[in-house]
């Protein structure tokens, strides 16, 4: 009951305000609707009371104030504001004053209330200035004309109390819901400076590698090939220098891959096609594939295949599993094992990825699955990184609903694991 009241609320809170809007209007939009939503009842209420009184016009006003409320409500939905505004902020002036200067009942308050009311929630400037003009000078002839004896039996005291302090606790919360708004758009303005500083960050690291890890690989090759032209070098020592140049090379792919990928994620998003996939054909499609980035530094993989179907976006499951394996050899000790492994349990398919090199210490932990892009370590072969490849995985894992994580103990070795939903 508790969480269908709450949607209606949230409904009628929110009707008329799109995405399209800036932030101020649909506070704006939502305010007025506060104020709809919570005085038609008090009209409606006090329009019965009063025509079982038998005060037939003060009983009109207060059905006349109820159904301009819904009528407001109404031209809201539709998207037009400010005729909106414009009628409520009129029409409740002209009751107010109607009632005030008939009865003597305190609603020439409600006047001022109008006024805070149009600083808040109106932007035309003359708009502002003609509504504030008229209810103020309304205010002053009411006060002035007090002294008259009123048109009307004037209203009991209780009614005239109960006016009072409605006009007081609308001015009260007409306030502290502007402190409340502008204080939203603060904290609003700060988490888009925060993204701006992230996002310079960011471009200074993109900057960086560029600069750095992936430029020189490639000037280093140039080079060489300007002294092979040159004839400075023989084609025997030229072959002997291919081997290193060869995983800088495919370092070099890797971290383009990564570069590449993640540039295309902060431009586009991440767009997600997940299907059914038999996991182990995948496993074993990246162990082919950096096959030989292993037999490098002597490295074996153990994995036992079983068959598990999973639901997973195709070339994510292929970058997710490339970027921890290359971790894992890129970590590793020449002549050391890394194990893959699968399990399932309550609907997921965990992976896991062993290593037994170098492992991390608390601080690098902490910071490994932060939004920062942090430094990337060199490899136990000083193979160079990008810093990008598990902030990828971790991005893409969680768009198809599945978690990573890490245990590691420095000088023993890391595991990675990752969980992805199973097929259904």
């Amino acid at each position: 009951m508790k969480k269908r009241f709450i949607s209606w609320w949230k409904v009628l809170m929110n009707l008329g305000v799109s995405a399209e809007m800036d932030f101020l209007e649909q506070k704006k939009t939502q305010g007025i609707n506060l104020a709809i939503i919570v005085n038609i009842p008090f009209f409606l209420f006090f329009g019965i009371m009063n025509l079982v009184n038998t005060r037939y016009l003060l009983s009109s006003f207060n059905f006349a104030l109820f159904a301009g409320g819904l009528l407001t409500y109404l031209i809201h939905s539709k998207g037009k504001f400010l005729l909106a505004r414009s009628i409520l902020i009129l029409f409740s002036t002209a009751i107010f004053f109607a009632q005030a200067l008939l009865y003597r009942n305190g609603n020439e308050q409600l006047l001022l209330v109008n006024i805070i009311a149009a600083l808040i929630f109106y932007s035309k400037k003359k708009f502002i200035l003609f509504v504030t003009f008229i209810n103020a000078l309304l205010y002053l002839y009411i006060k002035v004309d007090g002294f008259q004896t009123p048109l009307f039996e004037k209203v009991p005291q209780g009614k005239m109390i109960f006016n009072y302090t409605c006009a007081m606790i609308s001015f009260i919360v007409a306030v502290q819901y502007f402190k409340y708004a502008q204080y939203t758009y603060q904290k609003l303005i700060e988490q888009k400076n925060d993204a701006l500083v992230l996002a310079n960050q960011t471009k200074e690291k993109l900057f960086s590698i560029i600069a750095h890890d992936l430029k020189a690989p490639v000037g280093q090759l140039k080079a060489t090939l300007d002294l092979v032209n040159k004839q400075h070098l023989s084609a025997e020592e030229f072959q002997l220098m291919c081997i290193h140049f060869t995983r800088e090379i495919e370092q070099l792919q890797v971290n383009m891959n990564n570069l590449l990928t993640w540039s295309q994620t902060q431009l586009n998003g991440i767009a997600t096609n997940p299907t059914n996939l038999k996991l182990s054909n995948y496993i074993l499609q990246i162990i082919e594939l950096l096959k030989q980035t292993a037999l490098n530094k002597a490295i074996e993989i153990s994995y036992t295949p079983i068959d598990i179907l999973v639901r997973i976006d195709a070339e994510h499951l292929k970058i997710i599993l490339r970027n921890l394996f290359t971790n894992a050899i890129k970590f590793s000790h020449k002549k050391s094992t890394i194990f893959i492994t699968t399990s399932t349990k309550n609907d997921f398919c965990t992976i896991s990825i062993k290593d037994t090199g170098i492992g991390m210490d608390h601080l690098q932990l902490h910071k490994l699955f932060t939004n920062e892009l942090v430094k990337s370590t060199t490899g136990t072969n000083k193979e160079k990184g990008t810093g990008l490849g598990l902030k990828l995985c971790k991005e893409f894992i969680q768009k198809n609903k599945g978690d990573i994580w890490v245990s590691t103990e420095l000088g023993v070795g890391s595991t990675f694991s990752f969980s992805v939903p199973l097929a259904k």
